[in-house]
Order: structure tokens, then sequence, then C-alpha cells
């Protein structure tokens, strides 16, 4: 299980959609994505994606992420 946080932008490369406070999770327009990220946490490969509520609610359902505030 990998570890999230509350969103936190310093955590993001610059110029990503996730240092822009967007959804790195869901692919541009799938109609499930709020938009506004929420959380941030670290995919499968230790890079920092950025969530909307949907993706945290998605990706802790599936075993993938901490619930926020479980994390260290």
């Amino acid at each position: 299980m990998n570890p999230s946080q509350a969103y936190d932008r310093d955590l993001h490369d610059d110029d990503s959609p996730a240092a822009q406070g967007r959804c790195s999770h869901h692919p541009a327009g799938d109609s499930e994505c709020t938009g506004e990220a929420v959380v941030s946490f670290q995919d499968s490969s230790g890079a920092w994606q950025a969530g909307c509520s949907r993706a945290l609610e998605q990706l802790v359902e599936r075993g993938e992420i901490e619930p926020l505030g479980q994390g260290a």
C-alpha cells in the first residue's frame, strides 16, 4: 500500500497537472473525475501523483493507497 497525504503542491513536478492542483490520476475528460486535487500519493513507481476526491475513494477501495490520516 502506497503512502498518501492531503494534497501538497510541493511534492509535484512544476509543469505537471498535479502541481496546478488538478487530478493526475484520471485521464482528461473522465466523467468520474471531480478535477480538483485533494490528495497527494505515491504511485507504484514511487512518483507523486494527485487525485480528486473520487480518485481517493477508488484508490483506497482497491487498497492501492493509504486512507488520508493513516500514514506516518
